[in-house]
């Protein structure tokens, strides 16, 4: 997600708070922080107030709410998009095999956690097939039929299973 809007959100939440505290409640660094606020200061997005000799308090400006909501707009159209996009190749990938091998006996999923294994969750979800998902090479199962189809999202996986299966990787065909 954008900084910009880690930062307005954190700030509408808290309003007293040091750069220190907004680095650590959004896992920015603290100069991050010291620029981005200086830069929303200088945009009109954030007010600063003076509490006392040296605390300062970041007030959101009319300006800072639309501009938030501008940049969530834009991460969920975004994120949609990606949705979309995952959705097709899936589908892609899925109506190939069945063209080559016929019905898979199982569709396993494979890769670290993330957006990615978020949205293929939603996806088969949406196009009622069952699945597993595997976070780690050493955990991929020895129980599994050899008409597999193996999706991924990471290349170490695709080097590992693709002699013994047929191994996607769903990032290749976006």
């Amino acid at each position: 997600m954008n900084h910009e809007y880690e930062i307005l959100s954190y700030i509408e939440k808290n309003t007293e708070i040091s750069q220190r505290q907004i680095a650590g409640g959004t896992g920015l660094s603290v100069g991050t922080v010291n620029l981005l606020l200086k830069k929303m200061v200088h945009k009109g997005l954030l007010k600063l107030e003076r509490v006392n000799g040296r605390t300062l308090r970041y007030i959101l400006t009319p300006g800072g709410m639309a501009e938030k909501t501008r940049l969530a707009y834009q991460y969920l159209k975004a994120s949609y998009g990606q949705i979309i996009k995952i959705s097709r190749a899936v589908e892609q990938v899925i109506a190939e095999y069945q063209a080559a091998h016929g019905p898979a006996g199982e569709i396993i999923l494979c890769g670290s956690p993330g957006d990615v294994p978020a949205i293929l969750k939603i996806v088969f979800h949406n196009l009622g097939m069952k699945y597993r998902i595997v976070e780690e090479i050493g955990d991929f199962p020895g129980d599994v039929l050899k008409n597999v189809l193996v999706i991924t999202w990471g290349d170490a996986w695709v080097k590992q299973l693709d002699s013994e299966y047929n191994v996607i990787n769903i990032l290749e065909i976006l």
